[in-house]
C-alpha cells in the first residue's frame, strides 16, 4: 500500500511540472514508469527548481550533464542505468512540454 501512495504522490507532483496542454500525454508517460524511474525524474525536477532560483536562465539540458555526473553521485556509476535514466528524462521533458531546442556551439 505504501508503494502505491508513493507512486501516486510522485505522479501528482510531476504532473504539476507539466504544461496544462501536455497533461494527458504526461499522465500516459508517467503511468508506464517504475517507482525508481519516477523518483529519478522527480529528483531532477527538484534539482532544476533549485538551480533556477539561483540563476536567471537555466537550460534543462545543461543541468542533465551535471545531474548524471558520476563524480557527483555514486548512484550513476552504472553506465547502462545512467543512459536509461538520461533517456527517460529527455522523454519526460518532451512529454511534459518542457523541452526546448538544444543549442550546439562550435
Amino acid at each position: 500500500m505504501a508503494a502505491v501512495a508513493s507512486r501516486s504522490s510522485l505522479v501528482g507532483a510531476l504532473l504539476r511540472a507539466a504544461f496544462p496542454t501536455q497533461r494527458q500525454s504526461a499522465v500516459d508517460f508517467l503511468c508506464a514508469l517504475s517507482c525508481s524511474e519516477l523518483e529519478c525524474i522527480a529528483e531532477f525536477e527538484g534539482a532544476f527548481a533549485l538551480e533556477s532560483q539561483c540563476m536567471d536562465a537555466v537550460n534543462t539540458y545543461r543541468l542533465l550533464e551535471e545531474f548524471f555526473e558520476p563524480s557527483v553521485s555514486d548512484r550513476w556509476l552504472n553506465p547502462e542505468d545512467r543512459a536509461h535514466k538520461t533517456f527517460l528524462l529527455l522523454a519526460w521533458l518532451e512529454y511534459s512540454g518542457q523541452s526546448s531546442p538544444v543549442v550546439v556551439r562550435n
